[in-house]
């Protein structure tokens, strides 16, 4: 039986032998993806005693359906992101092999003290990669920011260990059930701030327009889809598992993820820089997302944040990629841009609509389960909000699908010669990885039963009541 803590072992080491081969410290981050991709296809669900002691005493990983997904997302999409931007690691390939090893554990991990640990791990090379940009002074931002958030969760925990005497998650939601959530009120609050940094929820999300900003095409799809499914996947486990919140900070924080969803997508109606586009685009999911974990719709939020990860991994690449070809991302400079990248433009379009929620895309599956799960949990006030979010993000999706397909003014009939000039190049790496997740894409949209079946049992192993979904009803039912 492979033991899942090589998810984390691994990486590290590899990362400590390419400090000392730095020759070879590219072609050690492909084979530790490649080796972590393998190993999750060939693991086995169950509880991991680490060290010998058994739990609440001893360090134990969790490997449950939930955490399966994650990993298989959080390292499907690390390899295709570092295989299609192979030219962009620079000095980062040895940070990039201890962010996957932290992301693994963050998913892992059964202990709210480890997950601490991997939370500042994961933190440290996130601040790292946001200076990619070199614009050092939004990466201080970001580790100010986080290193509050992270003060936060501590405490937040410090306050949970005197009260219970254990931190292992389990353990902690069976002696927090017995009391009664009104007395838990600051520690739950704690450790909300301090993952809603990473999350992006309001009003915590000031650190993400400077980074996501200038990110180029490997930060980008990195921390757009990779980073923020690790720190989604904690959000969900913490809120929909662990910590039971009474009914009123519940619904105060659904209602604040609520505001995010519809803020995020304003903004980005607003914008005409593409990362920019995408980023306040990020925000609104990441919104979406932490609402649905919070009203105890596991399955549906799982299936919104693979369909958001899958969709940012080609957005943010093929942004990142005209931005560093071209020197601009600025839309209106941009027109007709697709017309000479037509497999990039086609995969940037599926994403585009797919996160939109359009028939034929997983998208579609997803929104349209996530609207029948919300009905199903009587709750009709967030799909009007989820409804208007969607309308928003349509607008300004279809309106950049415009500027990048079709060039030339409104009113003039689009022609090839009114086509930006800039000499946008895509390397044939990327357009590889964005065919390959476009027809992820495709296929969760045409036969959803595919992904459907990875994802069945994340709900009922957060003991989700799972109501009949899309997917699952047949003609006349």
């Amino acid at each position: 039986m492979v033991n899942p803590v090589l998810l984390i072992a691994l990486p590290l080491l590899l990362a400590f032998v390419s400090i000392v081969f730095k020759a070879y410290k590219n072609n050690l981050l492909v084979f530790g993806t490649l080796l972590n991709a393998g190993l999750v296809l060939t693991l086995n669900k169950g509880q991991y005693i680490i060290g010998g002691f058994q739990p609440p005493f001893g360090i134990n990983l969790v490997l449950d359906d939930f955490a399966l997904t994650g990993i298989l997302i959080i390292n499907g999409l690390f390899l295709v992101i570092t295989l299609m931007s192979l030219e962009k690691l620079e000095g980062f390939a040895s940070v990039l092999l201890v962010a996957l090893a932290g992301l693994n554990g963050l998913v892992l991990t059964g202990d709210l003290f480890n997950l601490f640990v991997f939370l500042e791990i994961t933190a440290i090379t996130a601040y790292i990669l946001s200076s990619a940009s070199k614009e050092y002074r939004y990466a201080f931002n970001y580790l100010v920011l986080g290193t509050l958030g992270s003060g936060l969760y501590l405490f937040g925990l410090i306050v949970l260990y005197a009260v219970f005497g254990t931190l292992n998650m389990a353990d902690l939601s069976v002696k927090m059930a017995a009391v009664d959530a009104s007395q838990l009120v600051l520690p739950s609050l704690l450790i909300f701030i301090g993952l809603a940094v990473e999350v992006k929820i309001l009003p915590f999300n000031g650190w993400v327009k400077g980074v996501y900003s200038g990110t180029n095409s490997l930060v980008g799809p990195l921390f757009a889809s990779v980073y923020a499914a690790g720190m989604l996947f904690v959000f969900g486990r913490i809120f929909a598992q662990v910590i039971p919140l009474g009914t009123y900070l519940r619904t105060s924080l659904v209602v604040l993820g609520a505001l995010t969803l519809l803020a995020g997508e304003v903004a980005a109606l607003s914008k005409t820089r593409i990362r920019e586009i995408l980023l306040y685009s990020s925000i609104g999911q990441s919104g979406l997302i932490a609402a649905l974990f919070l009203s105890g719709l596991v399955f549906v939020a799982v299936m919104q944040l693979v369909n958001n990860a899958l969709s940012k991994a080609i957005l943010f690449t093929v942004a990142g990629q005209m931005a560093d070809s071209t020197g601009t991302d600025e839309g209106e400079e941009l027109q007709g841009a697709f017309l000479e990248h037509k497999i990039a433009g086609v995969g940037f379009t599926i994403a585009a609509l797919s996160l939109i929620g359009l028939p034929l895309f997983y998208g579609f599956i997803s929104k349209m389960n996530l609207l029948f799960g919300i009905f199903y949990s009587d709750n009709y006030w967030l799909p009007v909000v989820i409804l208007l979010g969607t309308v928003i993000e349509g607008t300004y999706m279809v309106r950049l699908l415009v500027k990048l397909w079709t060039p030339g003014d409104e009113g003039i009939v689009s022609e090839k010669a009114f086509a930006t000039e800039r000499p946008l190049t895509i390397q044939s790496s990327k357009v590889m990885g964005i065919v390959v997740l476009s027809v992820v894409l495709l296929i969760g949209g045409l036969l959803p039963a595919v992904i459907q079946d990875n994802l069945t049992d994340s709900g009922s192993l957060l003991d989700e009541v799972t109501p009949a979904y899309l997917f699952d009803l047949k003609g006349g039912q």
